[in-house]
């Protein structure tokens, strides 16, 4: 019987920059449902809000992927 592959560090960083872009995607549809509003409703405050989240969500989610993929310490076992 074989063992299965450890758990590494690559795989924790793809796991959560895949759970950061998910994140970024729904702020994406939060952004696009509201970016019709017009200024000083809190509707639009929503949007520029989900606007600003979606960048930063999508952008971190894709930096911490590429890093699970990429850097040294991906074949680090945790357990």
């Amino acid at each position: 019987m074989r063992m299965p592959d450890p758990i590494t560090l690559g795989h924790l960083l793809m796991l959560l920059g895949l759970l950061a872009g998910l994140s970024g995607a729904w702020q994406l549809l939060v952004f696009l449902r509201h970016r019709g509003t017009e200024r000083g409703t809190p509707q639009y405050a929503r949007a520029r809000d989900a606007r600003r989240f979606a960048i930063w969500g999508l952008g971190g989610g894709a930096l911490l992927y590429l890093a699970g993929c990429f850097t040294p310490l991906a074949d680090v076992a945790i357990a």
